[in-house]
């Protein structure tokens, strides 16, 4: 997926979930965060971060891009549908269906018979991915739902991890244990959770390899 021209900012503060503050081109302005996630380690006083202008709306700009240590780190949570999606074109997966209601809630694609939920990650210590970096009582029911699926129904949990620095993925417990317990009675089943790294420039992301998962 090729990112829009991307403009250099630094980071100044962050005003609520949606809306933070970068010095852009000599004057401060206003920029968008499409993500709920706390980003603490990337939405830092004085961090970079990679902005693009949007045409229409309340910001003139979001931020698209955050530089960590060893990476560059998409936060855009709603770009891990669209790599995933790509992904599965990659791999010849043809006829599934996107934003599928089920139980009163949206999951990502129905893939066949196979019910799928994406999460996106854009937090990794030393060297893990994890998710949630923020309590997600949403992630966790959608869990719980894809852990009761009717026979004629399979359930797949996948998380994108939206930056290069990482070699495996878990769930972090110690942010929400009730996203954990769900996550681990899921397993607990039998059922398949998948993770993957994605390569990132100023240019472009995409998916690069599976992860393992830590259990």
């Amino acid at each position: 997926m090729e990112f829009p021209p991307l403009k250099a900012a630094t980071f100044v503060r962050r005003i609520n979930r949606f809306v933070g503050e970068i010095f852009l081109e000599g004057r401060l302005v206003k920029a968008l965060i499409r993500n709920t996630g706390r980003l603490s380690e990337l939405l830092k006083p004085g961090n970079a971060v990679f902005v693009r202008e949007k045409k229409g709306g309340k910001y003139g700009y979001e931020i698209l891009l955050a530089r960590a240590q060893k990476s560059l780190v998409c936060i855009e949570s709603h770009y891990a549908n669209a790599l995933f999606e790509e992904y599965l074109i990659k791999q010849g997966i043809k006829g599934f269906r996107k934003e599928y209601n089920f139980k009163g809630m949206r999951f990502d694609f129905l893939i066949g018979n196979t019910l799928v939920e994406v999460k996106s990650v854009n937090l990794v210590k030393n060297g893990i991915a994890m998710f949630p970096d923020a309590p997600t009582k949403r992630g966790a029911k959608h869990i719980r739902i894809l852990t009761s699926l009717p026979k004629d129904l399979k359930p797949l949990l996948v998380f994108v991890c939206q930056r290069e620095d990482c070699k495996a993925f878990r769930p972090n417990c110690e942010m929400d244990e009730e996203f954990c317990e769900a996550f681990y009675e899921y397993v607990s089943k039998g059922y398949t959770v998948k993770a993957f790294r994605c390569k990132v420039s100023l240019k472009e992301i995409y998916i690069a390899e599976e992860l393992d998962v830590w259990r």
